[in-house]
């Protein structure tokens, strides 16, 4: 529920704006809660970038109020939020995809292979790394379900085809870090041993992408 103090600034923020602007804030907050995560260089998202940017503080506390955290990053250009501990899960693929990709992440930007703090792994190395957790090689439509599913979750970008590997091309977001953070991270080995080919039946279980783990620090 919303509390008196967000409606209050609400309410200072409109009176020194114009009358439709109250509007503005609502629209873009609806529009927050539906694509999770806004861009300033995406088109059809400068706007809400530009409305949330100038009102941070007060979308920071409308988030809190709704339970939600919220996170602004000026240097990548983006904003976002997450529920708090509602555990969503991802299915075993998904996870396994979404934790190789937090992974290569690190790597790439730690070699200064970014570009906008966006980095593009090899798609066979993906399928590599993925090889190596599950002892097998996964199944075309499987991955590209997989891989789709970030995608809308805003996590990662898909290109053209590569036409070795049948998959699309991977943008990985700089967002990841706030999906997947150090706490979160630190499952990796963890989850990946219970999912390797000689672990014992029954080991295996979904890891809930809770973020309530996904990052020590909010931004402004």
């Amino acid at each position: 529920m919303i509390n008196d103090i967000v409606l209050r600034e609400l309410k200072e923020i409109a009176s020194r704006n114009s009358d439709d602007y109250a509007d503005t804030l609502r629209n873009t907050a609806a529009y927050l809660l539906q694509k999770q995560w806004v861009w300033k260089g995406k088109r059809g998202q400068k706007e809400h970038f530009k409305v949330c940017e100038d009102n941070a503080t007060y979308f920071h506390k409308l988030f809190d109020a709704l339970d939600m955290d919220w996170y602004y990053d000026r240097n990548f250009g983006y904003v976002g939020v997450l529920p708090r501990g509602t555990g969503s899960q991802l299915d075993v693929t998904a996870t396994v995809f979404l934790l190789i990709l937090r992974k290569m992440y690190d790597t790439e930007a730690s070699m200064g292979r970014t570009d906008l703090g966006r980095v593009t792994p090899p798609t066979v190395e993906l399928l590599n790394q993925y090889e190596q957790v599950k002892g097998e090689r996964p199944i075309l439509t499987a991955t590209v379900e997989a891989l789709d599913t970030l995608r809308k979750r805003g996590i990662i970008e898909l290109g053209p085809r590569d036409p070795d590997t049948r998959l699309p091309d991977v943008t990985v977001l700089p967002n990841i870090t706030r999906v997947v953070g150090p706490a979160f991270l630190g499952s990796l080995e963890n989850f990946m041993n219970s999912y390797a080919p000689d672990s014992e039946p029954g080991d295996e279980s979904h890891l809930s992408t809770d973020p309530a783990e996904a990052s020590d620090d909010n931004a402004e």
